[in-house]
Formats: structure tokens, sequence, C-alpha cells
């Protein structure tokens, strides 16, 4: 068991591995890419000539809610994103090991999220995620904030 100041249900073989977690996350940026640019097609947004990856900011906005509604919804109905589906992880209460609610849903959503979507400032969001390569039970600065933590589903 993970040393903690309080009992909790999560086992230290529970945690799931930081290479699971980043492959479920580049799945999951790859899937919200492709919404918001299906989306700012739709809305005929004109995405400009440049680089790919200094999109105009309707489409950053476009994105940053898309981003919401499909971490957020996916985290609070199962626990898993597409990503975290396919790569089986599951995202947990760290006392308790049920879904997180819209409440810890949103909070591991927003403190990352914030970052990845401003221009400039996405080294934030990689402190942010990163911070779980040297957490004792492999948690971001966002699954602290939101007391969860990732582990491998069944």
């Amino acid at each position: 068991m993970i040393e903690r100041e309080f009992h909790s249900l999560i086992d230290e073989e529970d945690l799931a591995e930081p290479w699971r977690r980043l492959v479920g996350f580049l799945i999951d940026w790859m899937v919200l890419v492709m919404i918001a640019l299906v989306v700012a097609s739709t809305l005929r947004i004109d995405l400009g000539a440049g680089d790919a990856l200094r999109l105009p900011t309707s489409v950053r906005v476009i994105q940053g809610l898309v981003a919401a509604v499909y971490r957020i919804g996916f985290t609070v109905a199962r626990g898993q994103t597409p990503g975290k589906m396919l790569i089986g992880t599951k995202v947990v209460m760290q006392r308790t090991a049920e879904i997180p609610g819209l409440g810890p849903a949103s909070m591991r959503w927003v403190i990352p999220g914030v970052f990845v979507f401003l221009p400039g400032v996405s080294v934030v969001a990689a402190v942010i995620y990163g911070w779980l390569l040297f957490d004792s039970q492999r948690r971001g600065l966002h699954d602290k904030a939101a007391r969860t933590v990732v582990v491998l589903s069944p």
C-alpha cells in the first residue's frame, strides 16, 4: 500500500504507469483536434495557411470547449475518456476508488486546460501533467487538486 495520512482503497500496483497515461492523453488529444477541425469546418472558420500548431484563436476556443465537454463528460459518466478506454486506465477518487463527480472531473480539466489553450504557456500544462513522473502516487498536479488517481482498469 502507498503510505498516506488516510485510508485508501488504491494499492500501488493499481496505479497506471506514466506511459499509459501519456498514450491515452495523446489518443484523446488527436480525437479532440479532429473534432475541433470538423466543428471549425462546419462553422466555416478559416484555419489560415500557416503553421498547424498556430491555430486561430477561434479554433482554439472551440477546441477548449470541446475538450471540456469531452474530458469532463466522459470522466463523470465512466471515469474514462476514449483514450483511457483504449489503453485500459480509469480515473477514480483517491480515497474511495469511485468515479469522480462533476466537481473533481471539472477540476481535473480546468487546471491544465486553461494553460493548454493559451498561446505560449503550454509549458505550464506540461509541468502540471509531468508532475506525475515525480509523485509517489503517479498523480499530476491536476490529480492532486481534484483528489483523484488514475488506475489500471480491468
